[in-house]
């Protein structure tokens, strides 16, 4: 009889931790949506913006930028 009561509880425990897995699993889904969603929306915005910038530019060429910036001649 005693060995029945512990699988039974043993059971019981299995079942929910099952439980909190599945709604663990939601919740991470959830969340890894709401990432893609802002980080597509991060990169539009940052490709908009670029193309402002790069009509805006007043200076050289973005390689020229760089070999300056490395080159430490500014």
């Amino acid at each position: 009889m005693k060995m029945q009561e512990e699988l039974g509880e043993i059971k019981g425990r299995l079942n929910r931790v099952t439980h909190e897995l599945i709604q663990i699993k939601r919740i991470f889904i959830g969340l890894e949506v709401k990432d893609r969603q802002k980080t597509e929306r991060a990169w539009d915005d940052l490709m908009s913006v670029s193309k402002e910038i790069s009509r805006a530019w007043k200076g050289g060429t973005a390689v020229e930028e760089i070999r300056e910036q490395r080159e430490k001649r500014w």
